[in-house]
């Protein structure tokens, strides 16, 4: 199983914060990334967790609008909203047990990598820019709490398509 984490893209600065909407370079990144992902027979999420605000709906909809695939299963969720903990999202990430795109904002989208790689808040530190898409695949082992239930398997910037 694949957990896709994605940075909302680059939004309008505005008030108030979660009705703010991307900007031109941000939509245009969210296509591009859709694109390069439909080239990619390893992308293949039915599942959708995505923050409520705009701008992360948006980049949702902009990416898989340029992937072209379906998403069976979509869902709101208010844990992804910023400075929110998404701590009890790892459990449930582990239950799903399939491919799902979580549309975030930082630093959430942060301390759910960390959590999922290494097994603590702020001991992974990855950086996601705007846009900015990383996937983790799930492979709990016996560890002794000492590492996080996933692998980074590839983190992506759509500048650099």
């Amino acid at each position: 199983m694949n957990i896709y984490l994605l940075r909302h893209a680059a939004a309008e600065p505005g008030f108030p914060d979660e009705c703010r909407i991307l900007r031109a370079c941000g939509r245009a990144h969210a296509r591009s990334l859709g694109d390069f992902l439909r080239s990619k027979n390893a992308f293949r999420p039915t599942a959708l967790w995505c923050s409520p605000f705009q701008r992360a709906q948006e980049t949702a909809e902009l990416l898989l609008g340029a992937w072209g695939g379906t998403i069976k299963q979509r869902t709101s969720e208010v844990r992804l909203e910023p400075e929110m903990n998404p701590g009890p999202l790892v459990q449930e990430l582990q239950e799903l047990g399939r491919d799902v795109l979580v549309v975030g904002h930082n630093p959430n989208i942060s301390i759910l990598a960390s959590l999922l790689l290494s097994g603590e808040r702020a001991r992974t530190r990855a950086s996601f820019k705007t846009c900015a898409m990383a996937c983790l695949e799930l492979n709990p082992i016996p560890n002794y709490g000492q590492v996080g239930p996933c692998e980074l398997s590839w983190m992506l910037d759509p500048r650099m398509i």
